[in-house]
């Protein structure tokens, strides 16, 4: 074979070879792209569990603020429920974090493994929110017997530690956001990344 045919040849060779991977890379970015769907989901389900436990908590300490004792068989539900729904979601939020790393080993641009990469990095700071929203009813539940008017000063002294808890929690909430939305502006930015 000629020098000449043997470039020609390798040249087709070499075309087949980057449209084979262009059409493997746009398969497995839909791919990646059902699992972050599926991640979604996760997060969707957590985030509703976290502002239902949150709701129960609000409500606690609006009447402890206000002075009013708290039934300690009524606290206790409401403490062990906000706990087993913090629980849950963060166990969601754990298969999450699975999901959005699987669909980083696809064959995916550089684009979008930054864009998986800032939503698992809000992912772990809503995961961290959890974590410090679960220290709410974990805390009533152990003082349930102040809350319940046996000590008055110690439950004013409750309602001041979770207010500062609150602030933590609504900080790492919203940060997480802001990394959500990075990522959402980053694939609105370059959509053929994403393709």
């Amino acid at each position: 074979m000629s020098m000449h045919k043997k470039s020609i040849y390798i040249l087709v060779l070499l075309a087949l070879v980057i449209q084979l991977a262009a059409s493997g890379c746009g398969n497995e970015t839909a791919e990646a792209d059902r699992m972050v769907k599926d991640a979604d989901v996760l997060r969707l389900s957590a985030v509703e569990k976290f502002r239902k436990s949150t709701a129960a908590m609000d409500n606690l300490i609006r009447g402890a603020a206000a002075g009013k004792a708290l039934p300690v068989n009524q606290t206790k539900e409401i403490t062990d429920g906000a706990v087993s729904d913090s629980r849950d979601a963060l166990e969601q939020l754990g298969l999450r974090d699975d999901k959005l790393k699987d669909a980083g080993f696809q064959n995916v641009s550089d684009k979008y493994k930054e864009y998986l990469q800032l939503l698992r990095d809000s992912n772990d700071k809503l995961r961290e929110t959890m974590r410090h929203a679960t220290a709410i009813p974990i805390l009533l539940g152990n003082e349930q017997y102040s809350l319940a008017g046996w000590d008055e000063l110690k439950a004013q002294t409750i309602v001041t530690q979770v207010t500062g808890i609150q602030f933590d929690i609504e900080k790492l909430y919203n940060e997480s956001e802001t990394m959500r939305n990075q990522a959402e502006q980053l694939r609105q930015d370059d959509p053929e990344a994403f393709e």
